[in-house]
């Protein structure tokens, strides 16, 4: 199932940020392995669509710029 959001932090040193989905207050995790073919890096307030991989600590994957 594809989400979209927005950007709430993404730090490209570290390789990791965070997404809050449309419509949630919850934050998921996105690593830069997470970002779809073609996408670098993120930046706050970026509009973007992804899937989430469900476990324990939820990550976004297949993030890709709305």
């Amino acid at each position: 199932m594809q989400f979209t959001g927005i950007v709430k932090s993404f730090d490209e040193d570290e390789g990791a940020g965070t997404i809050v989905r449309d419509g949630d207050k919850h934050e998921i995790v996105v690593l830069t392995a997470g970002l779809a073919l073609g996408v670098s890096a993120l930046s706050e307030g970026d509009r973007v669509h992804f899937d989430v991989n469900l476990g324990v600590k939820p990550q976004a994957r297949n993030v890709m710029l709305a």
